[in-house]
């Protein structure tokens, strides 16, 4: 995937989150995730995308600190 590809899928990510809403938000995020992972072939493909994922949210990415 491009830079521009992965900008424009983001920006479409975050626009479709705003739309669905907050309460709804946790729901859309978990379809995507499963159809995404029904792409890949194995469960080696996708688990060290969640661990990676995990740690990022563990270290704080995205929260400004």
């Amino acid at each position: 995937m491009t830079d521009a590809d992965l900008d424009r899928s983001y920006s479409a990510l975050c626009e479709a989150l705003t739309r669905v809403g907050e309460d709804k938000a946790l729901l859309f995020l978990s379809m995507l995730s499963l159809s995404l992972m029904a792409r890949l072939q194995q469960a080696d493909e996708v688990l060290p995308l969640m661990a990676h994922a995990e740690r990022q949210c563990a270290d704080g990415a995205g929260d400004g600190h």
